[in-house]
């Protein structure tokens, strides 16, 4: 069990950093150019995006108020759906990757369905005592 919990601790840090060094390559470049990343009523949405799983990670990392974590993971996981649904119809068009032109929202919405995966296997094993708090 603790390569199990191992594996999964390392998982869900390994998903943190993906997520928010590729939201950190937006927001720099929407602090430089001022149309990198899609925004509603002139707020850009990265901000948003990179504040929520920056505050998912720490609650991770503190490994307390659960709640917060699936709470700010829910809302930016609602946001890359909802872009994504849009980019599908046509309404909106999310930025896309350099080197095979898929919408980031796409990667967006598997990192963070595997966050929440993560974590609720992470906290089942807290609370059948396979893990240490």
């Amino acid at each position: 069990m603790k390569a199990f919990r191992n594996l999964i601790s390392i998982t869900i840090y390994l998903f943190f950093t993906v997520g928010i060094l590729s939201v950190t390559r937006v927001v720099i470049e929407e602090v430089k150019t001022g149309d990198a990343c899609p925004k509603i009523r002139n707020f850009p949405m990265c901000y948003l995006i990179l504040t929520l799983l920056l505050i998912g990670l720490i609650i991770h990392i503190l490994n307390k108020h659960t709640i917060i974590y699936y709470i700010s993971i829910g809302i930016t996981f609602a946001i890359a759906i909802t872009a994504s649904t849009l980019h599908i119809t046509g309404d909106f068009v999310c930025p896309k990757t350099i080197i095979k032109g898929t919408p980031k929202c796409y990667y967006a919405v598997a990192l963070l369905s595997s966050l929440i995966v993560l974590k609720v296997l992470h906290s089942r094993d807290i609370e059948k005592g396979l893990m240490k708090t």
